[in-house]
């Protein structure tokens, strides 16, 4: 293990950062550019992913709380959010 593996937003964690990759086929970013140009661009900062774990550590699992939690987050960071969309609807104008 390398302290590229073990650091997250520049600070060396002392273990494996996990890494969440979405998984789809070339086709369809083929056929969806915006999709492939969204996915590119999100990043969700290492301390919100920690702050979802403990919630879900502290029993609030079930999937109508996963799906506040993602709604609250996207709520407090939607400049962020409408940026990557906006970037990413850039994609479907872009020649092919």
């Amino acid at each position: 293990m390398t302290p590229k593996d073990t650091t997250a937003d520049g600070k060396n964690l002392g273990f494996a950062v996990d890494k969440a990759r979405f998984v789809v086929s070339r086709q369809f970013l083929s056929a969806n550019p915006v999709a492939k140009r969204w996915f590119e661009q999100i990043q969700v900062p290492f301390e919100d992913i920690i702050t979802e774990e403990k919630l879900v550590h502290e029993g609030k699992n079930d999937s109508k709380d996963i799906r506040r939690h993602a709604e609250e987050w996207v709520k407090n960071h939607q400049a962020l959010v409408d940026g990557w969309l906006e970037e990413a609807r850039i994609a479907r104008k872009a020649p092919k």
